[in-house]
């Protein structure tokens, strides 16, 4: 059996996925919330003076968010996790009526509107995130904190699938017998050679000229933290949105291409607050910056089909990741790594390069695996 063909045994019903997701956003949010607390006193402590500009901002608060959405959207979010968490426990300690299950999905709606509700009050709050967040390219350690946030997600996700869905963890990852490092490292290698050659070329041609920043002192701490943890981000987005999504709207839709059209659509809307997204809208060419993110959720799509598991696509994005981190990174990028090398922040071609790059390492997978693997257990 394939990696996204339908499902062999375990619970997979409609109300199965809803309360799967609701325990992937709760952990992640908790995860953040605890992870991401020492950021404002590292940040007074690091940079005073971002620290006081982000003091007039908090003082002005009120003029930057809309007080009445807001605080209707927390409310909701409160009111829609209880009802859900009250529902979903009921259900899974044995009353399995319909209440139950309409009751919790009512309870995750309010919850996700309440959520968006709340990022829409908030207005203008995003120049005072952007001062929050740029402690993490002043501290590994803060960089070490941001980047354990997604292990949370991971950690509600595999509570989901053996507890709600009881299937074997193995079958989320792969539609091989065991999980295969070696196709991981690989594809994580080529990610390597091609962006690195790549990079050679386009700068060997006058396109964009590497500017040399290494700093010794800087640059090891965020080096060892980002080849510990940046695979560790990569995963879990590969896990939860081409693998948890992919198999959950595959399943309700029976058709993988919407399923894929809709998660690269959910996965580029995620990077809508980077730096370089803002550009672009500012630019007025929007699309065509984000479209570099899209092509690549649609990609590491393909890449599942290619080699029927995560492996190849956990591989290639945490490839893509850690060169970005470590080797050339941008401007005003949004993980602001010390890397060896910096580039100035142009998003359109950006974009056209993570496309180019991107149809080269498909062309590498497709050719390096004519054959189909062992693939056995449920998917």
């Amino acid at each position: 059996m394939h990696y996204y063909d339908r499902f062999r045994n375990g619970k997979v019903r409609w109300y199965d996925w809803v309360a799967g997701f609701w325990l992937i956003v709760t952990t992640w949010v908790f995860g953040q919330l605890a992870f991401t607390a020492p950021f404002i006193p590292m940040l007074a402590e690091l940079d005073p003076e971002s620290s006081a500009e982000l003091d007039v901002l908090m003082a002005n608060l009120g003029a930057m968010i809309d007080p009445i959405m807001v605080g209707f959207g927390t409310l909701l979010m409160i009111v829609g996790w209880i009802v859900a968490a009250i529902a979903y426990g009921v259900h899974y300690l044995g009353n399995r009526g319909k209440a139950s299950q309409v009751t919790g999905f009512i309870g995750a709606v309010a919850l996700f509107i309440g959520g968006a509700l709340y990022m829409v009050g908030m207005g203008e709050f995003s120049e005072a995130n952007n001062l929050i967040m740029s402690v993490i390219g002043l501290s590994p350690i803060a960089y070490m904190l941001l980047l354990l946030t997604f292990p949370a997600a991971l950690v509600g996700l595999y509570l989901a699938w053996k507890i709600i869905h009881k299937l074997p963890l193995t079958a989320l990852h792969t539609a091989a017998k065991r999980f295969r490092w070696g196709r991981v490292i690989q594809s994580f290698l080529i990610m390597w050679i091609v962006l690195g050659g790549f990079s050679l070329i386009v700068s060997l041609f006058g396109y964009e000229t590497p500017r040399f920043v290494f700093d010794a002192s800087r640059f090891l701490p965020f080096a060892i933290v980002s080849l510990l943890l940046l695979p560790v981000q990569s995963a879990t987005e590969e896990i939860v949105v081409r693998g948890y999504m992919n198999k959950g709207l595959i399943h309700w839709f029976g058709n993988k291409w919407v399923a894929f059209i809709l998660t690269s659509g959910l996965f580029m809307s995620l990077h809508l607050a980077n730096p370089e997204a803002m550009a672009g809208a500012q630019a007025g060419n929007l699309p065509l910056v984000m479209s570099g993110y899209f092509f690549f959720g649609f990609a590491a799509c393909l890449m599942v089909l290619i080699d029927d598991g995560l492996e190849s696509a956990i591989g290639v994005h945490a490839g893509n990741n850690t060169f970005a981190a470590i080797f050339i990174n941008y401007e005003n990028s949004a993980l602001p790594t010390p890397s060896v090398w910096q580039v100035s922040n142009d998003p359109t071609s950006s974009a056209v390069s993570t496309i180019v790059v991107l149809l080269i390492v498909l062309g590498i997978l497709y050719a390096t695996r004519p054959g189909k693997n062992e693939t056995s257990t449920v998917g």
